[in-house]
C-alpha cells in the first residue's frame, strides 16, 4: 500500500530547493543582518548620546544655578543663557529657562522675563514636570506687569495641571486675587463661592474671608 505524501513533509527536494535559495541569495541575507544590527546600533549610540547630553546639561545648570544662589545675578543670567543656548532640548535647559525668567524679575526686567518664557510657552507648559511651575512663573511676571487678567489665566491653567487637589486650590486662590486685582470681582467670587463650599479644601478658610470683605464691601455706607 502506498504511504500518500503530506503536502508539509520536508523532502530531500525540499531541502535541496532550500539549500539553493540560501545559497542563491545568502549575499542578500548577510546585508541585511548587517543592515538590522546596523539599525540597533545607531539607536544604541543615539540613544546614549541623548542620555550624556541630558547628564551634561543638568551639570551646567547646577553650576549656573549657584550664581542665581550665590546672589550674582548678572553672572547667573549670562551662565543660564549660554546653559539654555547649548542645551536647548534638554530638561535641565526647560528648568534653567525658568530660574532665568525669575533673574530677570528680581533684576527689575520683569518683561524680559515673561519674553524668555513666551519663546518656549508650548515646551514648557506641555511638560508634566514643569507646566505649573511655568504658569505659575508667567503669572507672577503678569501680576508684576499689572496684567492681572493675563496673571489671572496662568494661574488658572497651573490649576489645571496641578497633580494635587491641594495645589490646585491654592492656584485658584492666586487666580482669584489676580482678578481681584483686576477690577473682575464677579469672577473672583465665582472661584472664592466654589473654594469656601468646600469645607475640607486648603483654602476654604481664606475663601470664606474674602467672600465676607467682598460682602462688605459692597454694603451701602450709612
Amino acid at each position: 500500500m502506498t504511504v500518500p505524501k503530506s503536502p508539509y513533509s520536508v523532502t530531500e527536494d525540499t531541502t535541496e530547493t532550500l539549500m539553493d535559495w540560501f545559497q542563491l541569495h545568502n549575499k542578500k541575507v548577510a546585508w541585511a543582518g548587517l543592515g538590522l544590527a546596523a539599525l540597533i546600533a545607531t539607536g544604541w549610540f543615539y540613544n546614549r548620546s541623548q542620555e550624556l547630553k541630558a547628564e551634561r546639561a543638568e551639570k551646567a545648570y547646577f553650576a549656573a544655578q549657584r550664581s542665581a544662589v550665590a546672589g550674582n545675578l548678572p553672572l547667573a543670567e549670562s551662565d543660564l543663557k549660554k546653559m539654555i543656548t547649548r542645551y536647548d532640548g534638554a530638561p535641565a535647559a526647560a528648568q534653567a529657562r525658568l530660574v532665568l525668567a525669575q533673574v530677570y524679575y528680581e533684576q527689575g526686567k520683569v518683561q524680559e522675563g515673561v519674553n524668555e518664557l513666551l519663546k518656549a510657552e508650548d515646551q514648557l507648559t506641555g511638560s508634566k514636570e514643569f507646566g505649573s511651575s511655568a504658569h505659575l512663573v508667567l503669572a507672577g511676571g503678569y501680576e508684576q506687569l499689572k496684567k492681572f487678567g493675563d496673571a489671572a489665566a496662568q494661574y488658572e491653567k497651573a490649576a489645571a495641571s496641578a497633580r494635587f487637589d491641594a495645589d490646585r486650590q491654592r492656584y485658584e486662590s492666586h487666580a482669584a486675587r489676580a482678578y481681584l486685582s483686576g477690577g473682575n470681582t464677579a469672577k473672583a467670587k465665582e472661584i472664592w463661592t466654589r473654594l469656601g463650599a468646600d469645607s475640607k479644601g486648603t483654602v476654604a478658610g481664606e475663601a470664606r474671608v474674602r467672600l465676607g470683605e467682598m460682602l462688605a464691601a459692597a454694603q451701602p455706607r450709612s
